[in-house]
């Protein structure tokens, strides 16, 4: 248990320090600029970004710090003789495991909207709208990223890999799961259903927990052993509205809802195939070892989601 404990340890401390969604307003009216900064709380001790605007736009006003709705607010004015059209708006501060930062930029004439990373940490502002083959690039990427970066959902299927007997099963249970969050994924963006964020976090954490029992106890007689596919169909709901709710934050194009829908759920597949792949990899060169044992190694990785996602649940069902 001690190992598991040590586990649990160092992996919320690898990961404490991600920051999350930040959001910057830019209202242009004539040669003034509006900017409004929003971080989240649990970021306060995070280093702010830095905007850069064309060298022309000057500071004139700054407010102090306000908190409220769970974001650290901060508002500046600038003065900019020149339109921000045809220019580059830089962040300087993303690091590569930072969710990013929404900017949404607004002049009388048109608005933009984008989402900054650490790859990509500019916005170009122009009334020319974007082509369908960058936006779903752009969202494919988005999905790749959330997957990858989304621990418990990878959890989840590392838990699905684990309860597979066959390569079948693997499959079915993975393609059921694709399904499902599928569905809610679009009901959750289109709004035809909507559930409260905390509960379904919790409930996430929750699915990997059965899953984690379901790996301990090698019952083979269990639900979850005999009929994967409907098991993971029925988490797969949840996982969906999770995903949902991480687009929503994002942003979608309201031109474009249905590429970008498409092409960020495209993404996820890529991403958890990628993940699948590697902890086959991964496997193939342990069975290589003389003293590899698979039973030892389901239960280490059952007991390490297990109890990482206890503390996941605990600390969401504190949030409620």
């Amino acid at each position: 248990m001690k190992i598991i404990f040590l586990l649990l340890f160092i992996f919320t401390t690898l990961f404490a320090h991600k920051s999350g969604l930040s959001y910057v307003d830019i209202i242009q009216k004539k040669d003034q600029v509006f900017i409004t900064y929003k971080k989240p709380l649990p970021d306060l001790l995070i280093q702010d970004i830095v905007l850069r605007f064309p060298q022309e736009c000057f500071t004139i006003y700054k407010s102090k710090e306000n908190i409220s709705n769970g974001f650290i607010t901060k508002k500046f004015t600038m003065e900019c003789p020149n339109s921000l059209e045809n220019h580059r708006i830089w962040v300087d501060g993303l690091v590569r495991s930072d969710k990013g930062v929404v900017i949404y930029y607004h002049h009388k004439n048109f608005s933009q909207k984008a989402l900054l990373r650490f790859s990509t940490p500019f916005i170009q502002i122009s009334k020319k709208p974007q082509s369908p083959l960058t936006l779903m690039l752009e969202y494919v990427k988005l999905g790749i990223s959330h997957i990858l970066e989304g621990y418990d959902h990878l959890s989840f299927v590392l838990g699905v890999f684990f309860l597979a007997t066959s390569f079948r099963k693997l499959l079915w249970g993975v393609s059921a799961f694709t399904l499902a969050h599928s569905i809610t994924l679009a009901f959750g963006i289109l709004g035809v259903v909507g559930v409260a964020v905390s509960f379904i976090e919790a409930m996430i954490a929750l699915s990997i927990i059965f899953l984690a029992r379901e790996l301990i106890i090698d019952d083979k007689t269990t639900l979850s052993h005999k009929h994967l596919g409907v098991i993971t169909f029925l988490f797969g709901l949840l996982h969906g509205f999770g995903f949902a709710t991480s687009l929503k934050d994002i942003g979608l194009p309201q031109n474009d809802i249905p590429l970008s829908l498409f092409a960020f759920n495209v993404g996820i597949e890529v991403g958890q195939l990628l993940f699948i792949f590697g902890v086959f990899s991964v496997l193939f060169f342990l069975k290589k070892l003389p003293f590899y044992n698979h039973r030892v190694v389901t239960l280490l990785s059952a007991y390490f989601i297990g109890s990482v996602s206890m503390f996941w649940f605990i600390q969401r069902v504190g949030g409620f």
